[in-house]
């Protein structure tokens, strides 16, 4: 299955790579003065693109459905082998964790594992392709523009990884903070006959109120490194059209360089 996922992967990409060709070719040969088999052709292309747009579409659904099965499958096999090995563990080792911490670690974090193992399998291939794909087609295009492209990725590189970096920090003290709030959660309703006994409702709600601040403190440093993270990528996305129109503006000026060309740069 996890052939068939990363085979509907290199799809997409390849689907995604043809599109822009499939334009190229229309706005080049089909819409020139006196093309023979005008209409005909464009049918045909449009044909092709309207094919290759639901090839797409379906590939998408087999790699968003299954891919997320195959994550929740790897999920459940792994939360069984820990709640086996959990099972095993000496009582010393019960005697300095809490139970909502382990609690933490068996649900909500095996989730980010298992988005990680089966998204990464497809993003990894789909981005190298693509990647790969981009690079030839603009160098045989125009290997000047191709290369002004091109210098912007050590600028994304370095921008990206340090805001990566920034992000797991955020998530990882995200993640802590949760399992403080399981653990102040387990404690309080496991002794919630002697809670009430001894009326001491407000000093757990003032416990667990501590927690869940600490816990929106976390999520607020993850969303800063976020939005920095993705509204930086997205400037350097617009920066680089803005880029290709100009220099691509200057090469149709100096003949150089056709405006399907450009079209298909963008």
């Amino acid at each position: 299955m996890l052939a068939l996922d990363l085979l509907c992967a290199f799809a997409i990409s390849a689907i995604t790579l043809a599109l822009p060709l499939c334009v190229r070719h229309i706005t080049q040969n089909l819409l020139l003065p006196g093309a023979p088999n005008q209409l005909r052709d464009i049918g045909l292309i449009a044909g092709l693109m309207l094919a290759l747009v639901v090839a797409h579409t379906l590939c998408n659904l087999f790699v968003d459905y299954q891919g997320h099965m195959m994550g929740a499958r790897m999920e459940s096999d792994m939360r069984r082998e820990l709640f086996a090995h959990l099972q095993r563990l000496p009582f010393s080792f019960y005697d300095e964790r809490k139970t909502g911490e382990l609690m933490s670690r068996i649900t909500s974090d095996l989730f980010a594992l298992s988005e990680l193992y089966h998204h990464g399998p497809e993003d990894v291939a789909i981005g190298l392709i693509k990647f790969s794909g981009v690079f030839l087609i603009t160098l045989s295009i125009n290997p000047a523009l191709s290369v002004v492209i091109v210098l912007f990725l050590p600028l994304m590189f370095v921008y990206s990884l340090h805001f990566n970096r920034r992000m797991n920090r955020a998530l990882r003290r995200s993640k802590e903070r949760i399992a403080e709030i399981n653990e102040q959660v387990e404690d309080s309703l496991a002794g919630i006959r002697v809670v009430q006994s001894f009326a001491n409702e407000d000093l757990e709600q003032a416990k667990f109120d501590a927690a869940n601040q600490r816990f929106v403190q976390s999520r607020r440093q993850e969303y800063r490194a976020e939005g920095l993270f993705y509204g930086g990528m997205e400037a350097f996305s617009q920066l680089m059209t803005i880029v290709v129109v100009v220099f691509g503006a200057l090469a149709i000026a100096g003949e150089s360089l056709d405006l399907p060309d450009l079209i298909t740069f963008l």
